[in-house]
């Protein structure tokens, strides 16, 4: 069985679990992927140059996000 095939057999539940296992199992050892050049560039760049906008607290953000997705989803 293909990966695939295995992965598309899940539910929605057990495909955020595998996605939180794989995420853990990546994350566990960041050295094996070292961030790419332009991510410091980028970096770099918002420290030197910082948002003229307001920042949110956390749970305004995080519903700002919501809201974001929630538009997206109904357009198509």
């Amino acid at each position: 069985m293909s990966l695939d095939s295995l992965l598309m057999a899940l539910t929605p539940s057990e495909k955020l679990e595998a996605m939180e296992i794989l995420w853990r199992d990546l994350t566990t050892n960041g050295a094996r992927f070292p961030s790419p050049n332009w991510h410091g560039t980028v970096l770099a760049d918002r420290l030197a140059h910082p948002s003229p906008k307001p920042s949110l607290p956390l749970d305004d953000a995080i519903q700002d996000v919501r809201n974001r997705l929630n538009a997206y989803r109904t357009q198509g």
